[in-house]
């Protein structure tokens, strides 16, 4: 689905971090991936990082990432800001990135621009909230024609992963909202995926 040709000039960002939060079937990941290819910055996902340390790292943080997988846990806030910390370090990341989810809890959105300070890359972020009605998730991941239908995409599953994002996400926005380095913007994301990536591009060039 991201390997159409929808973009078809590159996309300047600048020197910024992009992320994209909004509820499971709202296309953060087409998007993330989308906007990677016509940016040329690097793509990043939390689940990847804590991936990566589970399968490469022999130490504590290898060893917490290893059990959050195998007892389907989450992983305590302190030591996932700390291995996203780690992350934002690397080379790549030094003029900017893409991040695919993020701002989970009200405790990682708080403490977000620490983790930026402590891996030296307190940049202005722009948070991209795709925004959807609940029952196009369902039809996009389990009732319409074209749904996705993972094998955990059931109607009880999925209302609880629903039920997650929406957990004081009011307080999180208000978080965001209330950063002087950050700005979050909201997208309509109904519609095709040309015309949903269209509005994400007009707004961050605008934003």
């Amino acid at each position: 689905m991201v390997e159409k040709d929808l973009g078809k000039e590159k996309i300047e960002i600048g020197k910024r971090i992009i992320s994209f939060i909004g509820p499971e079937g709202s296309g953060k990941t087409t998007m993330a991936k989308l906007l990677t290819i016509d940016s040329g910055k690097p793509y990043l996902t939390t689940g990847d990082t804590l991936r990566e340390y589970a399968a490469n790292d022999p130490g504590r943080l290898g060893e917490a990432c290893r059990k959050m997988f195998a007892e389907h846990i989450y992983l305590a806030g302190d030591l996932l800001l700390e291995i996203m910390s780690l992350r934002f370090c690397r080379d790549d990341t030094e003029s900017g990135f893409i991040l695919d989810g993020g701002f989970r809890t009200v405790e990682e959105t708080q403490n977000f621009p620490m983790t930026l300070e402590c891996s030296g890359r307190s940049l202005p972020v722009v948070v991209i909230y795709l925004n959807i009605p609940t029952e196009e998730c369902f039809r996009r991941l389990i009732t319409g024609e074209n749904a996705r239908r993972r094998i955990d995409d059931t109607q009880e599953a999925l209302s609880h992963r629903l039920d997650e994002f929406n957990f004081r996400l009011n307080d999180r926005l208000e978080i965001i909202k209330n950063n002087p380095n950050w700005n979050i913007v909201e997208v309509d994301a109904t519609g095709p995926i040309e015309v949903v990536y269209r509005r994400v591009c007009d707004l961050i060039t605008k934003s």
